[in-house]
This record gives structure tokens, sequence and C-alpha cells, in this order.
């Protein structure tokens, strides 16, 4: 359970010097916006990397548009 409250602390101070790094003034709305996008983000992140997973492997298909009918 320790390594949750950690991982959301981290999560916190990252999300906080990102905002500051941005060096633009951002109101109080717009940070509760961005910080829940930056959650979603981590959270959707978290789900994704596991242990012994290759990155080199494509996560998804990638699709390729066929060329219409008659062209070369």
């Amino acid at each position: 359970m320790a390594v949750g409250k950690k991982s959301a602390a981290d999560n916190d101070i990252i999300f906080e010097g990102l905002i500051k790094a941005s060096g633009i003034p951002v109101s109080d709305q717009e940070k509760r916006d961005l910080r829940k996008a930056y959650s979603s983000l981590m959270g959707l992140a978290t789900r994704t990397r596991k242990p012994g997973r290759r990155w080199d492997v494509r996560m998804l298909p990638v699709y390729s548009p066929k060329a219409p009918k008659g062209s070369k």
C-alpha cells in the first residue's frame, strides 16, 4: 500500500513541476482540468507498463489505407 501512496505523491510532484516549468500562467480551473487529464494519462500508463513487456513491439495494429481503384 505504501507503493501506491508513493506513486501518487511522485505524480503530484511531477505534475507541479510540469506546470511550473511551462512558465505559463494557469488559472485554478485550468490547473484542475489539467490535473484530471494528467491523472488519466498516468492511469493508462500504469496499465500498459508491465514487467518484461517488450517496448519495440507495436501495441496496437497499424492500418494503412488502400489505394483507390484504378490508381497505380
